[in-house]
């Protein structure tokens, strides 16, 4: 996949080209205070490793829904003082790059290792598809407290120049490399005899002259401070973009404490709208929000004056998360870079819950937990960005997948097994599935892979799945449940509602209480552009399409319905198998591969990247019919009413999937009317 520089400079690109065709708009409270922001800006996150394994997966957890929800350009994995936390930065790093699709900018930093630890490293970060690396010096060995002038690191390489040398005699281009920028200078840095930090900005333009591609600043608050920072470097000859870290302020003592400790000055009136509500950490948030939000306008209207002598034009954000989602939520929802319901929506709700964030901070409090799983709950609305869809699914930020563009329909609610699946394939498919028993593909492996920071520990799974379901009507209102948002997860779908179900959402909750369980589902497009809001997919300019189609768990009796019901609509055709492995086809003269979302675009070749394989679905089937033992059918005692329920369904009950080709007549949903009628029996 492209380095973070190249990404940047496509921003940059898409900018100058940009007009008012904005995707998405603040709301009305926010929209004259972002009038002076351009569109053509970007934002990054950064996260550090927790110490805990349960911190470790709520974090992965969070990577996942932050990545797909506010879908930022990149986030980068932090590195424990001296390489303590090499193993976990490598886990997140390979996770974020392989699973949630995030480019990962991976910190490296330089005390205490040798040449031969940094050169396995980087061998390590490039098998795990990372292709960034932010190049520091790092935190002083122990019992070192501080940096003093004049100190190295202690390892082979002296400071994060000689990294940045390394990295570039050993791999050339193929990683892009960022470095640090300290606005207000760091503390160990030599002064000249006029007291400025000159010297510093030379030793800084030496790192990029030595092969740096862009600068990561220090947190600060004071606007005044950073756009003079740019402006010197601009001055002294660094024309590499320079990104403003952004910390969120989460109380007041931690800003003090933080600020004290990296010597960061704070403007006065930053401190007075603080003290006034010191003591309410949830009015400091907000208010902290209020003040990042303010920061970062400025800082993009600076770009747009002309009288600069130098180019100080700023494209985009990194924030300091500190594992935290819902102030940067709050931050990017101020400045119309994500959309959100209506005030009275879950989405928009969930942003103003009590401090949910928590868990990860805080690890080994109960009640933190608890507040994980009411965070499951949405915080903003999937719709967001959608119109920024490359495919209708999220396609892989691994080298080797870059020209992957079709995808079978089976795992688009559970996308992290389908690419641990097809992990080892030599080749992806590209522009057609084409035979799927072709040995360029490979196989998809045997194994399934379940995560348990999707679902989460087995209390997680009981609070989610019902702790003692002891009828066929306690799991249809758990699938129901889900289709309505209360229930976050379920087994078969690690990801809330699609935006597209939303349209469906009333009819899919009573066809799901009705005994359908739903695990997938698309209703019929019919040429919508390819910039709608919802269905939108692939650039500008273009016109997408798509099958309807509905997959289920049923029990005999209603696959019987089923069955009579595709029989009599010519324009369906069924596709069914118990766990016993039985066959059903309805309608199916000759079982090929059918396209099920397609888009038409110009000076292009007509792209599917959905498709139907009768073949797949039968792998797909073992897997999903696999998951009522090991996600459900596990919580509960051996012989127990609940486990004999869940044990039943499993083994009586059909996997069916429905293809409607009249795609064409989508003002009426003839799939989900006809199901409804079925379902209403």
């Amino acid at each position: 996949m492209p380095r973070i520089i190249d990404k940047i400079r496509a921003v940059q690109y898409e900018r100058s080209a940009a007009t008012s065709d904005a995707d998405v708009a603040s709301d009305a409270s926010n929209e004259a205070k972002n009038a002076m922001i351009q569109p053509g800006w970007h934002y990054s996150f950064e996260f550090f490793p927790p110490k805990t394994e349960a911190g470790l997966d709520n974090l992965l957890t969070r990577i996942d829904r932050m990545s797909r929800r506010l879908n930022p350009l990149f986030v980068s994995i932090t590195w424990g003082a001296n390489g303590s936390t090499l193993s976990r930065t490598l886990a997140i790093a390979s996770h974020a790059q392989r699973f949630a699709c995030v480019d990962v900018l991976l910190h490296l930093s330089c005390t205490g290792l040798t040449r031969e630890q940094i050169v396995q490293i980087l061998n390590m970060a490039k098998s795990s598809g990372v292709r960034n690396i932010l190049a520091l010096r790092g935190d002083p060995p122990p019992p070192k407290r501080a940096w003093k002038e004049g100190d190295v690191s202690g390892g082979e390489c002296d400071r994060a120049i000689d990294l940045v040398k390394l990295i570039r005699s050993l791999h050339g281009d193929y990683f892009g490399i960022g470095v640090a920028g300290h606005p207000e200078g760091h503390p160990s840095s030599p002064k000249c005899d006029d007291g400025t930090t000159s010297l510093e900005m030379q030793h800084l333009k030496d790192k990029i002259d030595a092969g740096a591609d862009f600068i990561i600043t220090q947190f600060f608050y004071d606007v005044d401070i950073f756009l003079d920072y740019v402006k010197r470097c601009r001055k002294i000859g660094i024309t590499c973009p320079v990104i403003p870290g952004i910390m969120p302020i989460q109380s007041f003592g931690s800003l003090l404490k933080m600020t004290s400790f990296c010597n960061i000055s704070v403007p006065s009136s930053v401190v007075e709208r603080l003290e006034r509500v010191r003591h309410d950490d949830e009015a400091v948030k907000e208010i902290g929000c209020e003040i990042a939000a303010e920061m970062c306008r400025r800082i993009l209207a600076e770009r747009s004056s002309s009288a600069l002598e130098y180019d100080c034009s700023v494209h985009g954000f990194h924030f300091y998360t500190l594992n935290l989602e819902r102030s940067t939520t709050r931050i990017l929802v101020s400045l119309g870079a994500l959309d959100i319901d209506s005030p009275t929506s879950a989405a928009a709700a969930a942003l103003h819950e009590n401090n949910n964030d928590a868990t990860i901070a805080s690890e080994t409090n109960e009640q933190d937990q608890t507040a994980a799983r009411r965070e499951r709950k949405e915080s903003i609305s999937e719709k967001a960005r959608s119109t920024k869809r490359v495919l209708p699914w999220k396609p892989s930020a691994m080298e080797n997948r870059s020209k992957e563009d079709v995808r079978p329909i089976n795992w688009s609610n559970r996308p992290k097994s389908y690419v641990m699946r097809t992990d080892d394939w030599d080749e992806f498919p590209n522009g057609r599935w084409g035979d799927s028993t072709s040995p360029a593909f490979g196989e998809l492996s045997d194994l399934s892979h379940f995560y348990s920071f999707t679902l989460g520990c087995d209390d997680d799974r009981r609070a989610m799945l019902g702790h003692c379901p002891l009828h066929e009507s306690d799991v249809y209102e758990v699938f129901a449940s889900y289709v309505e948002g209360t229930v976050p997860h379920i087994p078969w779908c690690e990801t809330p509602l699609q935006p597209e179900s939303f349209l469906i959402q009333p009819q899919l909750a009573k066809l799901n209480r009705c005994g359908l369980l739903t695990v997938n589902s698309q209703p019929p497009v019919d040429g919508a552009p390819s910039n709608h809001p919802t269905f939108g997919w692939g650039g500008k300019g273009g016109r997408v399409y798509q099958r309807g189609y509905f997959e289920c768990f049923v029990s005999p009796d209603k696959t019987n319905r089923l069955t009579s019901m595709v029989t009599k609509h010519p324009s369906m055709i069924m596709y069914a198998v118990n766990n016993a492995g039985q066959e059903l086809r309805v309608g199916v003269e000759e079982g090929g591969v059918t396209a099920l979302t397609w888009g038409v675009f110009p000076n292009r070749e007509i792209l599917q990247p959905t498709i139907f394989d009768p073949d797949t679905f039968l792998v797909w089937a073992e897997e999903a019919f696999s998951l009522w033992s090991s996600m459900w059918l596990s919580l509960y005692d051996f012989g127990s009413e609940s486990y004999e329920l869940i044990e039943t369904i499993k083994d009586t009950y059909y996997l069916v999937a429905i293809i409607d080709n009249d795609y064409y007549t989508n003002e009426n949903f003839l799939l989900l009317d006809a199901l409804l009628e079925v379902g209403g029996k």
